[in-house]
């Protein structure tokens, strides 16, 4: 197979001025900030391009802002070119799947960022101080090594970034003594929660009635589930993965395995430099286009 496919990053790839120069030099990408903020009630360019990084971090602002982002990069870069885009899937890490189901043809893009910014609230209001740590994988053996100190200490595994990473979520007191044990393999995450991690299960009813009301539609092109790393071709099967994505871990590995059989290239929707780091040194990364605010049109996936 060859073609492309769309990856979006997830929380933490926010960061101040996201999308600015993008929304200057394409208006397809200006319009949807517009069309966002008709959406929501709110312009959240005020947020992106304010000067508050904490406002921006804060989960309620951070998840709809990457969407956002996520979709006015892929009208940048499919007004770029007058060839048809050869789509074959798309995919999101955590928050980035719902603009990856937006792109996908699953969701529509209003329904998408009011889905987004409802995810943001609905983590943000779960209980308890937590965290999240990423701990540096260094040999074959220390995947177990991790899950046996997650397990003793009462954390989840919340996302396995590929054979160099895992991230480790949980209550708070949990995740600094997890930092004691790896020590400089690991850092803490600048985060506000333990996402994908039991602390979510308070707000996991809330979240399924969200997903419950939003209309999703099946896609264009196939969502692949950064949960199980099957595509999936219908709107249920869609659906049932977003609601899924607050709790389950986040298997990026699994999507890195699929990337490679597939013989796609990936297109990088908004700030892709954690997504590269993924993929660092990797065939994937060589090859990936990321349409950001450094995209000035005119290029394309072969």
């Amino acid at each position: 197979m060859s073609g492309t496919f769309l990856a979006v990053p997830g929380q933490g790839s926010q960061s101040l001025g996201m999308g600015r120069q993008l929304a200057t030099r394409h208006s397809a990408a200006r319009a949807v900030f517009d069309e966002a903020a008709d959406a929501l009630g709110f312009d959240l360019r005020d947020v992106m391009w304010g000067d508050s990084a904490s406002r921006l971090m804060a989960t309620d602002h951070a998840q709809p802002a990457i969407v956002l982002l996520a979709i006015a990069a892929l009208r940048a870069w499919d007004a770029s070119t007058s060839s048809a885009l050869d789509i074959r899937w798309a995919v999101g890490h955590s928050v980035g799947s719902i603009a990856a189901a937006i792109a996908a043809g699953a969701l529509a893009f209003a329904d998408g960022m009011r889905l987004a910014r409802t995810r943001g609230l609905v983590m943000s209001a779960a209980p308890g101080p937590g965290a999240m740590l990423a701990v540096a994988v260094t040999s074959s053996h220390a995947h177990g090594d991790i899950a046996r100190v997650a397990a003793a200490l009462g954390l989840d595994i919340a996302c396995i970034n590929g054979p160099r990473q895992i991230v480790l979520a949980g209550p708070r007191a949990g995740i600094l003594e997890a930092r004691t044990t790896f020590g400089a393999r690991s850092r803490l995450l600048d985060v506000s929660h333990g996402f994908h991690s039991s602390l979510m299960d308070p707000v996991a009813q809330r979240w399924a009635r969200e997903v419950a009301t939003t209309p999703f539609r099946d896609p264009r092109v196939p969502l692949l589930s950064a949960i199980s790393g099957e595509l999936l071709h219908t709107a249920e099967h869609i659906a049932e993965d977003v609601r899924r994505g607050v709790r389950e871990t986040v298997r990026w590995d699994l999507v890195t395995a699929v990337a490679h059989d597939s013989g796609c290239s990936a297109v990088i929707l908004g700030n892709g430099h954690t997504l590269i780091r993924f993929w660092r040194g990797d065939a994937i990364a060589d090859g990936a286009i990321v349409v950001d605010d450094g995209f000035r049109g005119g290029v394309r996936a072969a």
